[in-house]
Order: structure tokens, then sequence, then C-alpha cells
């Protein structure tokens, strides 16, 4: 047998059913509240995050001008010696070349 839904049941579930609800839009409205002040936060910090990204690449970019400058002057380093080594292989050459004629 069934239960009868009397105005008085009626009401007590009314009142049940309209707490739950209060009590769902109070923490919905906590976590709103909470959610905005993280936004609040974020935009707060947007700016130093930015900056932070900028500094960074203004980092990197000096870092990659310093190493083409590095690897451009490596270059002429090496450029430079094979013009001193080859200086000398001459060199030894040609005294190679007066030694054996003055040998001969």
């Amino acid at each position: 047998m069934t239960e009868r839904w009397t105005d008085e049941r009626l009401d007590r579930f009314a009142d049940k059913v309209d707490r739950y609800i209060e009590n769902n839009n109070d923490r919905m409205d906590a976590l709103s509240r909470d959610i905005q002040q993280l936004i609040q936060a974020l935009y707060l910090e947007l700016p130093n995050i930015k900056a932070e990204i900028h500094s960074i690449g203004e980092e990197a970019r000096e870092q990659r001008e310093t190493l083409h400058s590095e690897l451009v002057e490596i270059k002429e380093i090496t450029r430079q010696q094979a013009i001193v080594a080859q200086t000398q292989a001459e060199s030894i050459r040609l005294m190679i070349e007066m030694l054996n004629r003055k040998q001969a």
C-alpha cells in the first residue's frame, strides 16, 4: 500500500527541495566567486607573464647574436690559420727544394 501525499508531507518535501536548491546555489555562488578571484589574479599576473616571455625572447635573441658573432670570428681565425699553414707549407717546400738543389 502506498502512502498518501498530504499537504503537510508535500510542504515538508518542498522545503527539503528548497533547502537543497539553496545549498547548491550557495555552493555555486562560492565557486563562482572563487573562479572570479582566480580570473582577476590571472589578469593581474598577465603583464608579468608577458614581460617574462618577452625577456626570455630577448635573451634568446642576444645569445643567438653572440653565437653568430663568435661563429664569424671562429671562421675568420680558421681562414687566417689556413693561410698561415699554407704559407708555412710553401716555405717548407721551398726549403726542401733548395736543400735538394744544394745536395745535387
